[in-house]
C-alpha cells in the first residue's frame, strides 16, 4: 500500500514538474543569461521564441523563404543536432521526445563566413522538453553551438546575406550513428554539385496573416 502511495504521490510531482513553464511571454533569467520570450504570431501563434538580449546585432530581419533546401543546410541541421546531442546529458537525452522540434534563426558574420548568432531559439508551445529545458542550459548549448558549428566552404551567398532557420528533431539528437551518416551524405553532395538556393515568395496565407498584423 505505501508503495502504490509512493507511487502516485511520484506521478503527481513528476506531472507538475511537466506542467510548469519556465518561458512566460516577458523576460526570463538564469544566473549567466537573460532571454526575451514571445508568443508568434498568426501561422507561428503555435510557437514561442526566446532571444538572447545580449546577441551582438539585434537588427530585424525578416528570414526568406527558399525553394529547396540544399545539402549544405541539411550539413549545418545534422552539425547541431549532434552539438545539442553532446550536449545534453544521459538523463536529459532519455527524456527528449523523438517528436520533439527545436529550431533556431542563424545569423552569419558576412565577412568573417562565420556563425555570428543564434539570433533566437523557438519551439511548439505544447513541447514539454523545451518549454521546462532551464535558460541556463539553454544558454550552454547556445555557446556550444556557436562555437562548435562549421559553415559549410560552399555555402551559398543568400544564407551569408540573410537569416535563415534550422530545425532539429528529438530523434536527430537521440539517434546520433544516423546523423552522422546523413551529414556524411550532405557534405559528399555538396562537394560534387552546386546547388542554386532562390528566394520564391511566402505562401498566400502567411502575407495575408502578416499584412492582418499590421
Amino acid at each position: 500500500m505505501k508503495k502504490i502511495i509512493l507511487l502516485i504521490i511520484s506521478l503527481f510531482i513528476v506531472n507538475i514538474l511537466f506542467s510548469q513553464i519556465l518561458y512566460d511571454e516577458g523576460i526570463v533569467k538564469g544566473k549567466n543569461v537573460t532571454y526575451e520570450v514571445k508568443r508568434g504570431k498568426g501561422h507561428l501563434k503555435s510557437f514561442t521564441f526566446i532571444r538572447n538580449v545580449n546577441n551582438p546585432d539585434t537588427t530585424f530581419r525578416e528570414v526568406p523563404n527558399h525553394n529547396i533546401i540544399p545539402p549544405q543546410m541539411v550539413d549545418i541541421n545534422m552539425q547541431v543536432a549532434e552539438i545539442i546531442h553532446d550536449g545534453l546529458s544521459p538523463k536529459e537525452l532519455a527524456q527528449i521526445y523523438r517528436s520533439a522540434l527545436i529550431g533556431m534563426t542563424f545569423r552569419v558574420d558576412a565577412k568573417k563566413k562565420e556563425l555570428l548568432q543564434v539570433t533566437n531559439f523557438f519551439y511548439l508551445c505544447d513541447e514539454p522538453f523545451w518549454a521546462n529545458f532551464s535558460p541556463d542550459r539553454l544558454h550552454d548549448l547556445e555557446q556550444l553551438i556557436l562555437r562548435k558549428l562549421k559553415l559549410p566552404s560552399k555555402l551559398q551567398k543568400i544564407y551569408v546575406e540573410a537569416d535563415f532557420f534550422v530545425f532539429v528533431y528529438g530523434s536527430e539528437i537521440q539517434n546520433i550513428e544516423e546523423t552522422r551518416e546523413t551529414r556524411r551524405k550532405a557534405i559528399e553532395a555538396w562537394k560534387q554539385k552546386d546547388f542554386k538556393v532562390e528566394v520564391r515568395p511566402w505562401p498566400k496565407f502567411v502575407i495575408k496573416e502578416k499584412q492582418d498584423e499590421e
